[in-house]
């Protein structure tokens, strides 16, 4: 029963990720787009392929930097989520990847490619909208609402990515920088990192 509730969970987090990219593009459809396709080039331009890279991966690291900081220097109570971490990573590294990179492709299309764009022209505003659309970003991680500390740090993060979005000009800068992240924390929980203490302490 337990096997089957957690095969239950992943899939619904494939099927939260499907929602997210459905929402997103949709935002873009009504809302972006200006009849001769600027909004889809757009969102399928990979930029410079080094810049993409290198920044996103800057832009991840900087992100795992700061989540290492927090949980060495600040107590389980304060960066500890509600087990969802735990979940992922009993998963299996196939599953990590692909799961990873669906939620970091369906998330930025919602949160930057859709929200932080239509937020930039409404505002006319570049600092305001990505401002916004990682806030937003940082309250859809419900789990977090309880946690300022976990949410300021969601919030960080989405700054980051928004930034290197309108940096590059490349929606896959955040995509990738998304996915890195979301692996390497992932990995690292697999090894007993940012999860409780004793958690951890008792797996070892």
């Amino acid at each position: 029963m337990e096997h089957g509730g957690r095969r239950l969970s992943l899939w619904m987090f494939y099927l939260s990720a499907v929602y997210f990219a459905m929402f997103g593009l949709i935002i873009i459809i009504l809302w972006l787009s200006d009849g001769n396709g600027a909004a889809w080039s757009a969102l399928v331009a990979v930029g410079n392929p080094w810049q993409v890279l290198g920044l996103g991966t800057v832009l991840a690291l900087a992100d795992v930097g700061m989540e290492v900081a927090v949980a060495t220097f600040l107590p389980d109570r304060f960066w500890v989520d509600d087990g969802t971490n735990a979940f992922f990573s009993q998963l299996s590294y196939l599953h990590i990847v692909l799961l990873m990179a669906v939620t970091a492709l369906s998330e930025e299309i919602f949160f930057r490619a859709a929200i932080q764009s239509l937020l930039v022209r409404w505002l006319a505003s570049v600092a305001a909208g990505v401002a916004i659309a990682a806030a937003v970003s940082a309250v859809a991680h419900v789990r977090y609402l309880t946690k300022p500390v976990l949410l300021a740090g969601a919030w960080v993060i989405g700054l980051l990515m928004g930034w290197g979005y309108w940096f590059t000009g490349s929606i896959w800068t955040s995509v990738w920088a998304h996915f890195l992240f979301n692996f390497i924390m992932t990995v690292l929980g697999k090894q007993g990192w940012f999860l409780p203490r004793r958690e951890s302490q008792a797996s070892g």
